[in-house]
């Protein structure tokens, strides 16, 4: 790393020079078109987050009516359950 480096310099100095003024225009450029795919790629990665969250919010809504549903079932059967005892008890009390 430590050899690379001044060379690497002397390169981008020289490289610089020889460009002159030309291609600061070409660079800026390349530098928008740069930030304009940036910005679609961050729109598309927000929409493909969002798109998961509904899919991952709709999954949770299902399974909280399918929760929902069978307390509903259990509720009923405890309630029958509890109809029967009382029945019974009436009945031997009865007798």
């Amino acid at each position: 790393m430590h050899t690379i480096a001044p060379h690497l310099a002397v390169a981008t100095v020289l490289a610089v020079r020889h460009l002159g003024p030309v291609r600061p225009l070409a660079a800026a450029k390349a530098a928008g078109q740069l930030a304009g795919g940036v910005i679609v790629l961050a729109v598309v990665v927000v929409v493909a987050a969002l798109a998961s969250i509904a899919s991952a919010a709709r999954g949770l809504a299902a399974l909280l009516s399918e929760f929902l549903r069978l307390a509903a079932a259990v509720t009923s059967a405890v309630f029958l359950m509890g109809m029967a005892v009382v029945v019974a008890l009436a009945l031997l009390l009865h007798h």
